[in-house]
């Protein structure tokens, strides 16, 4: 294969898929597949969107096996968030290439695993690889926003979806030290539990020239400062064992062991506040509470009659919510109610003793020998739970080289990916469904 052929091909397709806006809200999803259908068509490779609700559009195609074993689905989302243009170096629409690099919304997250996924599907069908298993390829709408319209509503009303024996999606990565050199190949095989909280605290109204004890935002504050200080406890998976376990031989000597038992190590003091300073080993550890909204008063000299807070909370899985939410409210105290806006299910980690998961990791010694491939609870949320509820084996790794540094910015300005980036992802995608489906 001429991989740097194929580079060029996958560059000129992320481009343009770049250039289609599918900010959401509002989504417009519907465009970008059709503009992966065009392609697709091209290449005579099935595939049909759906479009549950107007401008929101999904695609799926399948690369069909023989059918001796159960199907392998590739997912990515079309749809990406939204853009301060004035805070980027490049047109945050325009698919640039500049020192390497494409930059634009959607660059990482996640419009360049679709493309790769994609590549990955043409390779397969030019070079007429025997398949023992369908390979789907599935780009949706709405995982920015919660997939209602996306992955929810395909897991309810496309029957093949469920036949999935095991599925690949965004999360994971090939994390990159300040070398340059792979650290360690991050596999997410689980998601903390999304638990979402309003708080509401209510007083009586007044002219701000005439404070008195009975302010909601006084009380709200109050109560918000005692819950933002408190330390949930430890809660250690198997999985996020394993993972410090597997990462310990790169450690100072001094660290080492700690690493190893990582629960033993964070009865330790200094090295338990080390070591939670990192926001991501921090949220594998713990239940965690951000404090993103709060609301209270219209006007500089009027005291309001009500305030509001929304606490963005990410639960490890096994946590039980209600107790989680008792010791909310104990610490609150009776002067503010809580009410529980979203949450997801809480879901066990996939399991790693598969024949997926050994592909990736055969993958990463051919790669990267030595590398350790560690095991990665997700602190946040990706469309992976939708098919972890219906039984698919789910892994969230995009075969990418990134540093932490880089991954920051997802979501952020000036976010791009690397050329090179495109041609890896892309072979080690080819290597992985050979490795699970021939």
């Amino acid at each position: 294969m001429d991989w740097d052929k194929l580079l060029n091909e996958a560059i000129q397709y992320l481009q343009e898929y770049i250039r289609i806006n599918t900010v959401n809200p509002p989504g417009n999803e519907i465009e970008g597949a059709r503009f992966l259908k065009k392609i697709l068509d091209e290449e005579s490779i099935p595939c049909q969107i759906y479009e549950p609700s107007p401008g929101r559009g999904s695609i799926l195609a399948t690369l069909k096996g023989d059918g001796s074993k159960r199907p392998l689905l590739l997912l990515s989302h079309i749809d990406v968030v939204p853009v301060e243009a004035e805070g980027w170096e490049v047109p945050p629409f325009e698919g640039l290439v500049k020192d390497g690099y494409i930059y634009g919304r959607g660059a990482l997250d996640c419009k360049s695993l679709g493309i790769i996924e994609m590549m990955a599907l043409l390779v397969l069908k030019r070079e007429k690889i025997t398949l023992k298993r369908d390979i789907i390829f599935l780009a949706t709408a709405d995982e920015e926003t919660g997939g209602r319209w996306g992955v929810q509503w395909a897991m309810e009303n496309i029957p093949s979806l469920k036949e999935a024996e095991y599925a690949l999606n965004e999360g994971g990565h090939i994390i990159l030290n300040e070398n340059g050199t792979a650290d360690r190949y991050a596999i997410s095989n689980g998601q903390k539990v999304i638990f979402q909280l309003r708080l509401r605290a209510k007083g009586t109204p007044g002219h701000g020239s005439m404070p008195h004890p009975d302010n909601p935002n006084v009380k709200l504050i109050r109560g918000l400062d005692t819950l933002t200080k408190w330390e949930t406890p430890y809660y250690i998976l198997p999985s996020v064992k394993e993972y410090f376990y597997k990462m310990a031989p790169k450690q100072p000597p001094y660290e080492r062991s700690f690493f190893e038992d990582i629960e033993k190590g964070l009865i330790d003091p200094t090295f338990s506040t080390w070591l939670t300073s990192n926001p991501v080993y921090n949220a594998m550890l713990r239940n965690t509470i951000s404090l993103t909204i709060i609301q209270g008063g219209t006007k500089a000299n009027v005291i309001p009659s009500e305030s509001t807070a929304t606490l963005d909370c990410r639960l490890i899985p096994g946590t039980k919510k209600e107790e989680f939410l008792r010791e909310i409210r104990r610490r609150l105290g009776d002067e503010i109610e809580v009410e529980v806006i979203a949450e997801s299910e809480s879901l066990p980690p996939s399991p790693l003793n598969t024949a997926l998961y050994q592909a990736i990791e055969k993958s990463a010694l051919n790669n990267d020998p030595g590398c350790p491939i560690v095991p990665f609870l997700l602190p946040g949320a990706t469309d992976s739970r939708f098919l972890r509820e219906k039984g698919i084996i789910t892994y969230d790794f995009c075969p990418f080289r990134l540093t932490e540094k880089e991954l920051l910015r997802v979501h952020a300005n000036n976010e791009r990916i690397g050329l090179e980036n495109l041609k890896l992802g892309t072979k080690v995608l080819v290597e992985i469904i050979k490795g699970v489906s021939t």
